[in-house]
């Protein structure tokens, strides 16, 4: 995305409308360098991808949601972790950089991220920030936060706590309700999903609780849920003044548009003088942005839908992030 003049002229870049019709359907060139930054957990472990030409370049740090994968697989081959390193590739080909870490405890990341609540997860994404904001290759008023489901939530808060170090927030089917209200919603998916499993449910307290624990799991894993449960994103929203584009995917069984949306088009924003919020629904897709069924199991493309490459190339919302940075400077 060409975001100002001086990086323009870096890597000659397209006019803006050019820009954003470029989409990404194979590799691009990125040079990694592994790095690392200290947080309150320990060391976190990370890499940092490049795009050609001279930099320094904005960038983008990417939150990951829930869940023990470490960010290395996707780029040592397995095909079942193609999330990231085609959004890295995408944003690369569009002269970004792009940070990516493991969570406190996964690949060579010190700590225990399930010790860890929402706090914690932002601390360290700005920690994450702070670091690249030294680095020679980065522009430091140019970074901004992308995060996926449960990273949606940490990006949210990391932006509002920081609104002069986090330029903009990209947030990928991430919840804009509660904790508390993400479980009943989960829940409730699940049943309709599976109405046998529902009615054995609904005879058995136990089964219930177990259910509830088991279906947030995949957003909040149940020994995680008492250190984040009460948490509610309503105040951060509220706070915050960077321009934010907020993708939802229309048969998302774990984020689902109807209740995010109106709540994210709500709070966002209440508290600044400057209302910069972006949001599509795109259709068809799942939790993962992938085409599927509401309900419908694996096995999936493992690869993003076309519709979401245009979505994420929103012309507004990069035109707001471009004007922010140029007042920055």
């Amino acid at each position: 995305m060409c975001l100002m003049a001086r990086s323009c002229r870096m890597l000659k870049r397209f006019s803006i409308l050019g820009l954003f019709s470029l989409l990404v359907f194979g590799p691009v060139h990125a040079e990694r360098i592994d790095l690392n930054f200290k947080s309150a957990a320990g060391t976190l472990s990370g890499s940092l991808f490049l795009p050609a030409g001279e930099g320094p370049f904005p960038a983008v740090v990417f939150l990951a949601g829930s869940g023990d994968e470490s960010y290395l697989t996707g780029w040592e081959g397995d095909q079942r972790s193609w999330f990231w390193p085609e959004l890295q590739a995408w944003f690369a080909k569009h002269g970004y950089a792009v940070y990516v870490f493991d969570k406190p405890g996964i690949g060579r990341s010190e700590g225990n991220w399930r010790k860890q609540n929402f706090d914690d997860r932002a601390a360290n994404a700005l920690a994450a920030v702070h670091m690249l904001r030294a680095h020679p290759d980065i522009q430091s008023t140019s970074i901004g936060l992308l995060g996926h489901s449960q990273g949606g939530w940490i990006a949210v808060m990391a932006a509002a706590r920081t609104p002069d170090g986090v330029a903009f927030v990209i947030s990928l089917a991430g919840p804009s309700i509660s904790v508390r209200q993400q479980i009943v919603e989960d829940t409730v998916n699940r049943w309709q999903c599976d109405q046998r499993r529902a009615v054995a449910l609904r005879r058995s307290g136990l089964g219930l609780m177990l259910s509830t624990m088991g279906g947030i799991g995949r957003i909040v894993p149940a020994g995680y849920l008492s250190r984040i449960v009460r948490y509610d994103p309503a105040d951060d929203l509220a706070a915050i003044s960077q321009p934010m584009l907020a993708l939802f995917a229309s048969n998302d069984i774990m984020v689902m548009p109807e209740t995010n949306v109106p709540r994210l088009e709500r709070y966002f924003g209440r508290g600044t003088a400057n209302r910069q919020l972006y949001v599509e629904t795109i259709p068809e897709l799942d939790h993962f942005f992938r085409k599927g069924e509401f309900c419908l199991g694996d096995p999936r493309p493992q690869s993003f839908a076309a519709g979401f490459w245009e979505a994420l190339a929103n012309s507004a919302f990069w035109t707001a992030v471009e004007g922010a940075l140029e007042e920055s400077l």
